[in-house]
Order: C-alpha cells, then structure tokens, then sequence
C-alpha cells in the first residue's frame, strides 16, 4: 500500500485526517523539530519475539518510557526485541523511519499485532501515513474499527 492509497481508504471510509508534509525524519527527536504538534506525538517500534514467532507493532506515547525488558509480560509472549529492518519490510512494506501502525494494512496475514498505549485509547495521535516524509493526524476512535476491520489484532496495554 502507498500513501496515496492509504488516503484513499480513509477517505473512502468517511476517516477525518490531517496530512502535514515534511523532510523526511527517522527519529522522534528530529521529528519534534518539524513535525506540527496536531495531535498525541507517538513513537514506534517493530518486534520480535525470541523465536521470530510473534511480531508486535508497538504505538506509545512520545513521553512513555517503554520497558521492553518486561513488555513481553504483558503482552504474554515471549522475550521481545527489535525486529530486523528485512523482517519490517517483509511483514509490513515499511522501511526503517517509517514505522508507523498503519504498516498492519500491509500484513494480509495477520502475523502482527497492534499494540496501543493505553493512553492513546481515544487520543487524536499522530503517525506516519507509510513513509517518513509526512503525519497523519487521526482519532483513535475513528481509526481503530478501521484497523479492526482490516482483520488486524488490535490490543491496548499500560505501556509504562
């Protein structure tokens, strides 16, 4: 899927959304420099279980301090870690910098799941519309049947 594919569908759905255009970021700290405060700032991160069995697509908040020493307890997995930039191309057709949870529209099989700070349970949050060269702004309770409807698991924990 593309960017413009993915306005496409949210606009196809009736999804309000704010795109803001920027030079492209790979880091929260550099994205704090461009990007327009519209919305909940976020962070990503792609991983892995230690077996390469179960993906996890994390959303938090910019300010969570994620402890992913111990996330895998609450996830109930196994122990976690960064997944490869060849697994996050393979499961979700995103490349580095450009994580983002709208990466699940490109998993037809499901393989990854959706996990959402819980304070973002019915945020207006931003995220990268597939590519690290633009913010999507949209509300969590607009999106979130969206992602579901998709098939996508779709999880909220306490990230903190």
């Amino acid at each position: 899927m593309t960017e413009t594919e993915l306005y496409d569908l949210l606009d196809q759905r009736g999804i309000a959304y704010e795109v803001a255009h920027h030079p492209a970021v790979m880091t929260v700290a550099e994205a704090a420099k461009v990007v327009p405060d519209h919305g909940a700032p976020t962070k990503n991160f792609f991983l892995r279980d230690d077996k390469k069995r179960q993906f996890f697509l994390v959303t938090a908040l910019v300010e969570t301090t994620v402890d992913l020493r111990h996330l895998h307890e609450k996830l109930g997995s196994r122990r976690l870690s960064f997944a490869s930039a060849d697994l996050l191309r393979e499961k979700l057709g995103l490349e580095p910098g450009s994580v983002t949870p709208f990466g699940v529209l490109n998993d037809p099989s499901h393989e990854v799941t959706l996990v959402f700070d819980e304070g973002l349970r019915h945020a207006r949050f931003d995220a990268h519309p597939l590519v690290n060269t633009a913010t999507v702004y949209v509300h969590m309770d607009d999106v979130l049947p969206f992602f579901e409807g998709f098939g996508a698991k779709v999880m909220f924990c306490n990230l903190a």
